[in-house]
């Protein structure tokens, strides 16, 4: 009974490296697709609830009443998430050289889990050619900025598979910003340096 159970534990810790080794490998022959934000979820839930005709008070420095009208305020998060997302895509372009980065907004995510990468689009705002598009099929990773994987929950730029499941090891999960601490807090440039620095070291050692 204990030899079965080393064996099945062997076994087990086995197929979960070479696992690991194949998600590794995945970035060499195919790329990365980053998950943007679209925040229109804000713009939904207002039309849903019928608040668009709502309005909220707000107190401005000089004390003069203004009124902000909550479709106003809904706008406002999502042109704030636009200028993010332009950054994103023109920083990942810039420092990012390990594999082909790709962007998709995260109202197409079910289409990305089930390879169809119509919505799919390079730095540059184009879309994907059909031998891009066939290449991608089962050969890729998601990326994306939220709350890290597991119990602890950490502002990261987070790399999972390509159906939003935890990579396992030796792959890196992901990497901390540490948002909101402002002594520490690491810009969105020096987080893909810290990421693919970390997935070199990974493909290093499968080689």
């Amino acid at each position: 009974m204990k030899s079965t159970f080393i064996l099945f534990t062997t076994f087990t810790l086995l197929f979960s490296i070479l696992q690991g080794q194949n998600e590794v490998r995945t970035i060499e022959t195919g790329a990365i697709l980053f998950r943007l934000e679209t925040n229109i979820h804000i713009l939904n839930y207002y039309k849903e609830n019928n608040l668009l005709n709502q309005t909220e008070i707000s107190k401005q420095a000089d004390n003069n009443t203004s009124i902000i009208y909550p479709l106003e305020r809904a706008k406002l998060k999502i042109d704030k998430q636009n200028d993010e997302n332009k950054n994103i895509v023109t920083t990942f372009a810039k420092e990012w050289s390990l594999c082909p980065i790709y962007f998709f907004y995260s109202n197409f995510s079910d289409e990305i889990m089930n390879n169809n990468f119509k919505n799919v689009f390079k730095s540059n705002h184009d879309p994907l050619n059909n031998d891009e598009k066939n290449a991608l099929k089962n050969n890729f990773l998601i990326a994306y900025i939220g709350d890290s994987p597991g119990t602890l929950k950490f502002h990261s730029l987070v790399v999972v598979d390509n159906q939003f499941q935890t990579l396992p090891k030796p792959y890196p999960k992901y990497v901390r910003t540490y948002k909101g601490l402002w002594f520490l807090e690491r810009k969105l440039d020096t987080s893909i340096k810290i990421l693919e620095k970390k997935m070199k070291f990974a493909l290093s050692r499968i080689k």
